[in-house]
This record gives C-alpha cells, structure tokens and sequence, in this order.
C-alpha cells in the first residue's frame, strides 16, 4: 500500500490527474495505474472520476488524512536514522571523574553539543576503576578517566596532564614560601588520595618522597579531591591535589607547587575499542580538534 501512497495523497490535494501526475513526475495513466492498484489492495474505492473533476470518496477522504500523517512520521523517522548512522542524534553517556577540567572536558563538551544539537548528552560521575566497568557494559559510551588503565578492551587516547600541588591554610607557616620543597613537608601531615582508590597516584608519591630520604605522614582519603580541601582548610593536614582545584576558589587555603614533587596527574578519554556508534566517532573527533587547538599542534 506504501509503494502508491504518496502518489494518492498528492492526487488527494490537487483532485486533478494532470497536475498531481506533474508534480510527480509521471504520466497520467502511470497515476491512473497507481490508484487502481491501490484501490485493489485495499478494497475500496478511492476516487470518483468524471472528465470535468476528481472527487474523494468518504473512504478517499479518510485514507488521505491517515496516510499524510503516516507518511510525515515515516519521513521523521527515516531522517532520525539517517541523522543517527552519521551521529547526528541520538543518545551518548559521558562518564567523568571529579575534576571535570580535566582533560578539558567541559570545553569539548560545549563544542560537541553546538555541533550536534540532536545528540542528547548525559553525564556520569564515577571513579576511574567504575568507569571502566561501565564501558565494559555499555551502560556509558565515553569516559574521561584518569591512566593508568589495565583494560584491553578499551582504546586509550590522552587529554593532558596536571602537576600535582600543596593545598595548606593561608595562615600556615608555609604560605609565606613562593614554592615549596618535599623536605618543607616532612614534619607536615599528608592528605593523599587513598592507595585503594588511586594506587599508581598513591605509590607515586610515596616513591618521590622515598627518593627524598623520608617516610611521610599520611592521611589518605578515599572519597574525593574536594574532601581533601576541607580537611586542609580545617588546618588537619597539607592536601596533595590536581593543579586545576586551584581554580576553586578557596580564600582560605593557598596553593603551592612542591618542585621537586614532580608527580602528575594524566587524564584520558577512553571508549570500548569495539565501539562503532558514529555518535562516538564524531565526539572523538571533537575533542581532537578542541584538544589539538589547546596545545597549538596541527589537526
């Protein structure tokens, strides 16, 4: 019944085989051959002809109106398809670790939605070992996570790194240093990201601080960057944290880089590496170019 529908809705609207015939690029008895056939399907009849006008029938009335809405909806949704196989619209999950800076995400992000306003974009705030899993299962298509990362199912692609810095009160004795060294830090205590939620952060700083001929005191924090700030502005320790937290705005600590710390903190933007949904491909895409056009290297 599809195969002749246009063609009936069409002669519907301008009730005369000549001009519906022109507008669809057919001879007059090719039309006529159409609307018979339909009215053989269907078993009815559609049209009352005479030489001087065409007339809809009751039935002719009813399926006109029908078949114009169902070929709108079978038009959208052939172009939702269509806009779905090039990443033009559907749906993407977007995991993301506490620092959402990082790796420039909310740059990228910004550039991808102006770019592809029919993909609805949805954000998920999960540590890196979650993210992992949730890629595995496809519950989220992108993640900004942080290496290093033992998983051959994904593909890794990197999105910058960030020194790691002092975070202590502004009335601490140390505020008063442009900068710091690990010795300043070893009658301090420590807040550090927990070794069972961070290891390779954790023992790299165990390490540069071996390398500087001490054991530090450490109080390690599993829950956030955020909570480390607070328990340094609560005067309970010197937080080790990501050089973009500076940007929090705390008045009541000061930042300071430890020179000879030399520890950072690598992000990266991951997907499962048989991923194939061109949404995906054309996120990647984008952010390439944003994170290109950040470091002034060429596309």
């Amino acid at each position: 019944m599809f195969k002749y529908a246009h063609s009936f809705c069409v002669l519907a609207q301008e009730l005369h085989f000549s001009r519906a015939a022109s507008r669809l690029h057919l001879t007059q008895p090719a039309l006529s051959h159409q609307i018979k056939k339909l009215e053989e399907e269907i078993g009815c009849t559609l049209l009352v002809r005479s030489p001087q006008k065409v007339m809809l029938t009751e039935a002719g009335v009813i399926l006109a109106k029908e078949l114009a809405v169902a070929l709108n909806q079978m038009s959208n949704a052939v172009q939702q398809a269509q806009d779905a196989e090039r990443g033009e619209s559907g749906a993407l999950a977007i995991g993301y670790c506490e620092l959402p800076e990082a790796g420039r995400m909310s740059l990228v992000i910004r550039r991808y939605t102006a770019m592809y306003p029919g993909v609805d974009v949805t954000l998920r705030k999960l540590s890196t070992n979650d993210q992992v899993v949730a890629l595995a299962s496809g519950s989220i298509d992108v993640a900004f996570l942080h290496p290093p990362v033992n998983s051959v199912e994904l593909m890794i692609r990197s999105a910058g790194d960030e020194w790691m810095v002092a975070a202590l009160p502004a009335n601490h004795a140390l505020a008063a240093l442009p900068t710091l060294r690990l010795a300043d830090l070893k009658a301090e205590r420590l807040i550090v990201c927990a070794e069972e939620t961070g290891a390779f952060m954790y023992n790299s700083i165990l390490a540069a601080f071996g390398n500087a001929g001490f054991q530090p005191r450490l109080r390690e924090e599993k829950n956030s960057w955020h909570t480390m700030l607070d328990q340094a502005t609560s005067g309970l320790g010197v937080a080790l944290v990501p050089q973009s937290l500076i940007r929090a705005g705390n008045s009541q600590l000061v930042f300071r880089a430890v020179d000879d710390l030399n520890v950072k903190l690598e992000t990266a933007i991951a997907t499962a590496a048989d991923s194939s949904r061109p949404a995906v491909s054309r996120f990647l895409e984008v952010a390439g170019e944003c994170l290109a056009k950040m470091e002034n290297l060429p596309v």
